[in-house]
């Protein structure tokens, strides 16, 4: 909970810093209460969208460019309706390989995503779905698909929509600035020429505004939190006592030096982020230039470029489509990214994790149900897989027994007899997935699931609950040691455990200071895991060299035989697994 907090305390900084109450803004926010009075407005616009992405691998830069062209209506603050057309042009040229040239022969060159919002609840038409591969869009028989449930679950209510673009709003949140920002004065500020409102802003500038205003937000943290807490109140947010009373005493909690410390890392991570807008507001007319970049840690670099005319017509009517289907936040999420369901699976064996080499072939949940890739997995414990091409058969055997699945059958055999499957057998990009907890309990393990926040934990093992609980508890610890351990490498004692403390809480926080504690005691089991994080590290940069080689030698040869290419591919396997190595470890750093 704290961490979740502590983001979005960081967040509200940030907001209302950038919002400071100069005579500019205040203008600003005059002329756009004034635009949010229209009745209806018709909007066009033009969006160009730069995208490059580095590959971890071989450091390649990867360019899309694709031009939007946006229309639509609007009616009040609440109602809207907007058609956009993509050019799709150089997502398909991406596609190189055989395989990849026949999925872009499915997709069109240009595509019109129809969107609706009424009253809080977004509306898509099927086909933005269909456009992410998402394979159950199939199976909505409806043109149109709804993200809302009831009303403000996943949107804002009228009345909160109504709230935000009225002059109410605008004194509250006006009221609110000023007492978050008592005596400071933002670097970050609108620049006025007759009607015409500029703004730019680098990162910098925004994360400097951001350190000044720390302070000041937190040292009147009362009448901050009162003020937010009015606002959240007018737009019905779902906030009960416990968490108000909590929100009220996030002072005790969290310092301005906390979200300083915090700052500088987002600083650095976005290094070369900036912000551009030109916005001109005329009686019945108002035109925004907009060019943004959102550079990440030199990993992705997002720009934006383009322009936006909203022109006040109060004849306009939005025709709301009929035929929607209402799915909830989480269906979206699995609509959207099909391929994130499920593949945030951790799967140990007698409470080791296991490493998949195959990344294409990891543990799945599949209607509820674990599914791992039927080589991949059972080998690893000793037992043998053999497929039956013709019959669709996969058939383990481990020792005397024998377990017989049938892809698509919810009918298995186990040495002989005949089993019923709560899910069966499946095949998912040529690999064959069976059910976890099924055949590992006929053999003789036991399946333990944990949801663990949304990042599930499988335990099949066959030792004792108490025995597996005690290797658990062993492996924390070594994991805590590795924190630790990397910590230590760039940090001093005092800024670790100031860290921890902001991080972690109740007995993740007790159990990794007790690692510091042990480590600082022991210099040579601290040696030991730094040599560990150094080694790994060190072997994911030789493997990763391998495959540069290689791909300068087969590009010499032009021509690569059989034998070549399973060497480099089983090099870009091991560079797979130190990698996920790696990753791993780091993780367990900056993310708990």
């Amino acid at each position: 909970m704290k961490k979740k907090i502590y983001a979005i305390v960081m967040l509200l900084v940030a907001a209302i810093t950038l919002g400071a109450c100069s005579a500019n803004m205040t203008s600003y926010m005059d002329a756009t209460t004034k635009m949010a009075s229209w009745k209806g407005a018709k909007v066009s616009g033009n969006l160009e969208y730069n995208i490059e992405v580095k590959d971890p691998q071989t450091e390649e830069q990867v360019k899309i460019n694709f031009p939007i062209k946006v229309t639509g209506e609007q009616m009040g603050q609440d109602k809207a309706h907007i058609v956009m057309n993509m050019d799709l042009k150089s997502i398909k040229d991406l596609l190189k390989t055989e395989e990849e040239k026949e999925e872009a022969k499915k997709l069109p060159e240009t595509m019109d995503i129809e969107m609706f919002v009424n009253e809080g609840e977004v509306i898509f038409a099927k086909n933005f779905f269909e456009l992410a591969g998402g394979e159950k869009v199939k199976d909505i028989k409806e043109d149109y698909i709804s993200i809302a449930t009831d009303e403000g679950a996943n949107g804002l209510s009228a009345k909160a929509m109504k709230y935000l673009s009225s002059e109410e709003f605008k004194s509250d949140i006006l009221k609110l600035y000023e007492n978050s920002l008592k005596d400071v004065k933002p670097s970050v500020d609108y620049k006025v020429e007759g009607n015409t409102y500029t703004l730019n802003a680098s990162v910098d500038e925004i994360v400097d505004d951001f350190i000044k205003g720390s302070d000041s937000v937190m040292k009147n943290w009362k009448d901050v939190s009162e003020g937010i807490l009015k606002i959240a109140d007018k737009m019905e947010l779902p906030i009960d006592n416990e968490d108000k009373k909590e929100f009220k005493e996030l002072d005790k909690k969290i310092k301005s030096e906390d979200l300083k410390q915090a700052a500088s890392g987002i600083k650095e991570m976005l290094k070369g982020s900036k912000i551009s807008e030109k916005t001109t507001f005329e009686d019945d007319k108002c035109t925004q230039e907009l060019d943004v970049t959102v550079n990440v840690a030199g990993f992705v670099k997002v720009q934006v470029k383009g322009n936006v005319e909203t022109v006040k017509d109060e004849t306009v009517k939005i025709n709301f489509p009929t035929s929607v289907k209402k799915i909830s936040y989480e269906e979206y999420i699995k609509l959207i990214m099909p391929e994130m369901n499920g593949n945030f699976l951790t799967v140990r064996l007698n409470a080791e994790d296991i490493t998949f080499d195959d990344f294409e072939a990891l543990p799945k949940i599949i209607n509820d149900r674990t599914m791992i890739s039927a080589s991949n997995f059972y080998e690893k414990i000793g037992a043998k897989v053999e497929w039956n091409e013709e019959d669709k058969t996969a058939t383990i055997t481990k020792g005397e027994d024998k377990v017989v699945l049938t892809i698509g059958k919810d009918v298995a055999t186990v040495n002989g007899k005949e089993v019923k499957l709560d899910s069966p057998a499946t095949i998912i990009n040529d690999k064959t997935y069976i059910p976890a907890r099924f055949v590992s309990e006929a053999f003789g393990f036991k399946v333990k699931y944990d949801a663990n926040d949304g990042m599930p934990i499988v335990d099949i093992y066959n030792i004792s609950d108490e025995e597996l609980a005690k290797k658990v508890e062993e492996l924390v610890k070594e994991e805590n040691y590795r924190i630790i351990a990397s910590m230590k490498s760039e940090m001093k004692d005092e800024e670790i455990e100031k860290t921890l403390k902001t991080v972690y809480e109740g007995k993740d926080l007790e159990k990794l200071l007790e690692a510091k504690k042990e480590l600082d005691k022991n210099p040579e089991l601290l040696k030991k895991y730094q040599d560990e994080l150094e080694s790994i590290s060190d072997k994911a940069l030789d493997a990763k060299e391998e495959v540069v080689e290689e791909k300068v030698e087969a590009a010499e040869e032009k021509a690569e035989s059989k034998e070549e290419k399973d060497i480099k591919e089983k090099v870009e396997q091991k560079v797979g697994t130190e990698a996920a190595k790696t990753a791993k470890i780091l993780s367990s750093v900056l993310i708990k």
